[in-house]
């Protein structure tokens, strides 16, 4: 760690780390299809990890970065999703086991 021999500390946020699979509107290619194949397109899946800082009957918001430099309390690279397309929503566990790279 260049410049700071300091361990950053764990951020102490009350909101949980989740995992969150939703549903996304997906664009057909262009060029001309069956009727068949486009009444067949699919929703695309996405997925989402961070802090969950709001979830109500509208919508949830997952906060992916969390800055805690001195008096500032920020988060950012979040993402609203409306709650009619969450599919799933895990609640990630905060304990884990640091991974060494040889």
């Amino acid at each position: 760690m260049e410049g700071n021999d300091k361990l950053p500390q764990k951020p102490k946020l009350k909101y949980p780390i989740v995992l969150v699979s939703w549903f996304d509107a997906k664009d057909g290619s262009s060029g001309w299809h069956s009727i068949k194949d486009i009444q067949a397109e699919n929703l695309a899946t996405c997925y989402s990890v961070g802090w969950l800082v709001l979830k109500n009957e509208e919508r949830i918001v997952v906060m992916s970065d969390y800055s805690n430099e001195e008096n500032d309390h920020d988060g950012g690279r979040h993402i609203t999703i409306p709650a009619g397309w969450v599919k799933s929503i895990t609640y990630l566990s905060t304990s884990y086991r640091e991974i060494k790279n040889d």
